[in-house]
């Protein structure tokens, strides 16, 4: 029995990944090309007539709940245990310490002008909302270059264990893919069901798609480079050998190939020039006396009448109160936690089963030979290795020296994780830039490691689950408890990304207007 049209496509969608799939949808007609879009909220602004708001915690959530409710006549005090506003957006620089809970230290030494975002590091052209702040307060942006073709793939059961250039492994492996899928479809071995119309079109599209040899057959191309380069001699340019199939298949390098199909990674991607806390400082300079650093939360109370939140000033020690009508608590649930707060059990039970990833970044600062060597300027390297991702600077292009980030992923449950001290993560981090770059390990200098488990006052990089207690328990935070409103990415589904952190503020605004139309009466 012949395979349908939606079999065939799912064939092509498990031997050359999403991207073949979408991309043979489209050239038949099957699916049109949409415009991206994201997760979005309208913002409703209702007068607040001076009605007193308590936000806890300055992280992006806060700043933008403070500051469109200050537009809108709300009276808003914003507490921030930290020195700094901005939570996990945070800019390291010359200067900056680094403060483990486990009492490690760090201090930067960048030269002047190189910064390295510890946290958020990138902007997609689909966060609208995010945008609109950087353009409102006047934050200059610039293109962050998330990928490279001329970036680097390494795995030791490919090319020797030798790197090769991302575009060599993405275009190799779409020939073969292509040439497989086009000889079926030639032999009839798919699809008698499929028109002959179909069957051309799709075999014409495979000849593009994979550059294919008028006989179907695929034999390398250009795409992946040159052995030897086009110029002005005698000598005809020739593509690179392609890499074989086989090999690409032991390499297990498929989920760096598809990176760049992610809905939130794809070209074109913004940063913040000079470093993205530039955002939370635009918000900070806006709210003015608005925000109160050095204020630890400890207590939540509430009552028919209002929230009561005690906090600690961190330079006196002294405990203050702030009374308001309504409260909030923007800050991450590993935080929340440990508050004493009179929350309902619904809540306090939501709270206790999350858990959260421990994210951690490694730069190192060094000459830019990432550049001068190999001609690439932004983008990700990707490994099969304990540190799998190499991300090159897209700021400052050309000058002498930059900050590269020799592994970014998660910690809980991996080996980098499993490594027994700072510095053998620090090595296993030089390791990776030596297996790309030979002979470049030695070339960096100034490491600085985050480990965002072990970073006071978030205690965690995003939420990652509610454990057994299911993922109904969101819902739970996603409504007021009393008095109290739950914001942040967590509270989103765009964890892990300001703009999830935004949007989560505008939600809890607009149920705050409707509360406040109902004479304060919570509506459900």
């Amino acid at each position: 029995m012949g395979l349908t049209r939606r079999q065939f496509l799912m064939r092509v969608g498990q031997a050359g990944g999403y991207s073949a799939a979408f991309v043979m949808m489209q050239s038949l007609g099957l699916l049109a090309i949409p415009e991206a879009s994201a997760e979005s909220s309208k913002l409703r602004l209702v007068d607040g007539k001076g009605t007193k708001v308590v936000i806890l915690g300055a992280g992006i959530a806060g700043l933008v709940a403070a500051y469109e409710l200050g537009k809108a006549g709300w009276s808003c005090t914003l507490l921030e245990a930290r020195e700094r506003c901005g939570g996990r957006n945070w800019t390291i620089r010359s200067g900056t310490d680094v403060e483990f809970t486990t009492g490690a230290r760090q201090s930067c030494s960048f030269d002047e002008g190189n910064y390295f975002n510890a946290g958020p590091a990138r902007l997609p052209s689909i966060h609208h909302t995010m945008l609109g702040y950087c353009q409102e307060l006047g934050v200059a942006l610039e293109v962050e270059v998330n990928s490279s073709r001329g970036a680097l793939m390494q795995s030791d059961k490919l090319n020797g264990g030798r790197p090769v250039r991302e575009r060599r492994a993405v275009n190799d492996t779409r020939g073969h893919v292509s040439e497989l899928l086009a000889k079926c479809i030639r032999k009839g071995a798919l699809d008698e069901e499929i028109s002959a119309e179909d069957r051309e079109r799709m075999i014409e599209f495979l000849k593009q798609y994979g550059d294919l040899q008028p006989d179907l057959l695929f034999k390398g191309t250009e795409r992946s480079g040159y052995k030897v380069q086009p110029g002005a001699g005698k000598a005809m340019p020739e593509a690179i050998d392609p890499l074989p199939m086989h090999a690409l298949l032991d390499a297990d390098l498929w989920q760096a190939m598809m990176a760049e199909e992610v809905i939130d990674w794809q070209p074109t991607m913004f940063q913040p020039i000079g470093g993205m806390d530039r955002i939370p400082a635009a918000f900070e300079k806006k709210l003015g006396s608005v925000v109160r650093s050095g204020a630890v939360v400890r207590s939540i109370r509430q009552s028919d009448a209002g929230v009561t939140v005690v906090y600690r000033d961190r330079t006196s020690g002294r405990d203050y109160t702030v009374n308001a009508d309504y409260c909030i608590c923007a800050m991450p649930l590993t935080m929340v936690r440990t508050l004493d707060a009179d929350f309902s059990a619904a809540v306090r039970q939501a709270i206790d089963a999350t858990s959260y990833d421990s994210a951690y970044k490694v730069a190192w600062e060094a000459p830019r030979f990432w550049e001068k060597e190999n001609g690439i300027y932004g983008g990700i390297s990707y490994l099969r290795q304990t540190v799998n991702v190499v991300w090159y600077p897209s700021a400052r292009l050309f000058s002498e020296r930059g900050v590269v980030v020799s592994g970014y992923s998660i910690e809980n449950g991996t080996a980098f994780g499993k490594l027994p001290d700072m510095q053998a993560k620090l090595d296993a981090s030089r390791e990776a830039v030596e297996l790309l770059h030979p002979g470049h390990g030695k070339d960096l200098s100034k490491p600085v490691y985050i480990s965002w488990e072990h970073i006071p006052y978030n205690l965690g990089a995003w939420i990652s689950g509610f454990g057994h207690a299911g993922p109904g328990l969101l819902d739970v935070l996603l409504a007021p408890d009393r008095r109290v409103y739950f914001a942040g990415d967590h509270t989103s589904h765009l964890v892990g990304w300001q703009e999830g952190a935004a949007l989560s503020s505008y939600r809890v605004i607009n149920q705050l207007g409707v509360r406040l139309e109902n004479g304060g009466t919570l509506v459900s």
